[in-house]
């Protein structure tokens, strides 16, 4: 507490014991006076010292928070941060050795600017909403999907005759889902002095690295496959790649390619976004209801990071036939007797997920055919 609180406690005491007094018509000493004189004048000198005192922290205080901020700017701009315990060891990192964030960094996670940036961090692409979700409750175990390669079909049958048995059309896939997480301490000194939701911001830090494990996940349960469609093309930013995507799409098997999505990373889309035809019009169509949607014969285009998918390499196909297997998303959970000894805060973020390709048939992989 600062003594000056302390000294106006006292001064406010004394006061009203004066003015009991004088109310009484009872005679105020000349000690009384002298003592108030003294609080006042020594409560006057100890205000301006604290004051200056906490100029200075302030200043201090808005240099800690521009070096901080820049280095966690540098963090979330990392591209090859693919799983939680990675996340950690670069946060850690940036954060210069600390051991978990400690009060003189805690500036850097109380200004309005990291709130600001932690929420504009919401606009990064999510593969799971195209991904069909799977909530269980057990890490390993069997799911029916449906087996797209049977060709099941009615026949005609006669009145009291018995009707053709086919085989059945489920399958199943088997899931072992894996634990990821990680553990960011915070210290008690910075949840008290920040004027935010300092867990809040771990967790939306831990939401996105997951979301960036997610994408890099699905993306692989594509690549990686087998029974997947995979096209070599000369000039993959070029007419010549344009009309191969067209080409995956129209070629995707009709009851998928309806929800088709085409993916690229950053790069790949950079140079497709360019590309013009000889009258100097560029192939890259625009959904006529927002501009902002790049489409292909159709079909949305997601750019992902360029971390997360090989440059020159195209992905068409329908991801709802990736099932998102998880027990559960993402928790976070955070424990004071953790750190207790230490007198922090334990943030934990665990995930255990798995992506299944139920349906290779439906995806097409297009990559740059060297010259």
């Amino acid at each position: 507490m600062f003594k000056s609180i302390e000294l106006a406690r006292k001064i406010a005491e004394l006061k009203t014991s004066i003015k009991a007094m004088i109310d009484a018509k009872e005679p105020v000493s000349p000690e009384k006076e002298a003592e108030l004189k003294a609080l006042v004048t020594q409560f006057k000198t100890v205000k301006a010292a604290e004051d200056a005192a906490k100029g200075e922290e302030i200043m201090n205080k808005d240099i800690m928070k521009k070096d901080f901020n820049a280095s966690l700017k540098k963090f979330l701009a990392y591209k090859d941060a693919t799983s939680l315990t990675e996340f950690y060891t670069k946060y850690q990192a940036v954060v210069a050795g600390q051991n978990g964030a400690v009060s003189g960094d805690g500036g850097a996670i109380i200004p309005e600017e990291l709130l600001q940036l932690v929420e504009n961090d919401k606009l990064g692409v999510d593969l799971r909403i195209l991904c069909t979700p799977v909530s269980v409750h057990t890490r390993s175990g069997r799911i029916p999907v449906i087996d797209y390669s049977q060709n099941i079909a009615l026949t005609a049958f006669d009145e009291n005759s018995e009707i053709a048995q086919t085989k059945g059309a489920f399958t199943q896939a088997s899931f072992s889902l894996a634990s990821k997480g990680a553990i960011i301490p915070v210290s008690n000194e910075l949840m008290l002095d920040s004027q935010t939701d300092v867990i809040g911001v771990i967790t939306r830090l831990f939401n996105r690295v997951y979301v960036r494990d997610c994408n890099a996940t699905i993306l692989g349960a594509v690549t990686k496959a087998s029974g997947i469609k995979k096209t070599q093309v000369t000039g993959l930013t070029t007419v010549a790649g344009i009309d191969a995507i067209k080409k995956a799409v129209i070629t995707c098997p009709l009851d998928a390619g309806a929800n088709a999505t085409v993916v690229m990373n950053q790069s790949t889309f950079a140079e497709l976004a360019c590309a013009k035809d000889n009258d100097g019009n560029y192939l890259l169509a625009r959904d006529a209801n927002n501009n902002s949607i790049p489409m292909i014969e159709g079909r949305d285009v997601v750019v992902v990071e360029d971390s997360d998918l090989a440059a020159n390499t195209v992905i068409v196909g329908d991801f709802r036939s990736i099932y998102h297997v998880s027990y559960p998303d993402l928790e976070v959970q955070s424990s004071a007797e953790a750190g207790f000894t230490k007198n922090s805060v334990f943030v934990r973020a665990i995930a255990r997920y798995e992506d299944i390709l139920t349906y290779a048939k439906c995806f097409t992989v297009l990559t740059n055919k060297a010259a």
